[in-house]
């Protein structure tokens, strides 16, 4: 047997115990979320509006602002207003932690950073879990995800600085 023999022989056997790529039929889209907790309760935010996720800064308190409104503070290099989540929905102050941290927003007007209880990292979220929010009852919230047997609100922080309650910070 020469050499081409050989290297002939070499690929059907290879072709022969090849095992093959799994085929799928079904291509499913998805998105990118940040998942976290603010408040007590699991929110997601879409990816594309998160700038950085964050140890949460030294901040300066804002005289006159409401209890929501933690104060400003300089990160990466602009001057940022730091916003405490959970007690802006809910009405309770993150409790401040080892795994707290600040989503710092990418928005068209202004800087804005938001303290959560905790991130629990990036998720792929398909599109198919999605549906609209059946009776929105927070700022920024429209739409909700399926996700380990309960529904997630997907918070819209392009949304939430555009409202009139996150403009009217001044108390």
């Amino acid at each position: 047997m020469n050499l081409f023999e050989y290297l002939c022989w070499v690929e059907t056997e290879a072709t022969a115990h090849a095992v093959g790529m799994p085929k799928t039929d079904k291509v499913e889209s998805t998105w990118q979320a940040v998942l976290f907790r603010a408040g007590g309760r699991r929110m997601l935010v879409p990816l594309v509006q998160v700038r950085a996720i964050l140890p949460p800064p030294r901040q300066v308190h804002i005289p006159g602002a409401k209890p929501w409104v933690v104060g400003l503070a300089n990160m990466r290099g602009e001057l940022t207003g730091v916003y405490d989540l959970a007690r802006l929905f809910f009405d309770l102050p993150s409790e401040p932690g080892r795994h707290s941290v600040v989503l710092l927003a990418k928005t068209h007007r202004f800087s804005a950073a938001f303290i959560v209880d905790r991130s629990y990292g990036i998720r792929q979220i398909p599109f198919s879990a999605e549906r609209a929010v059946k009776e929105p009852h927070l700022q920024g919230v429209l739409r909700e995800v399926r996700m380990d047997n309960d529904w997630l609100p997907i918070l819209n922080l392009e949304t939430l600085v555009e409202s009139d309650q996150f403009m009217n910070a001044v108390a």
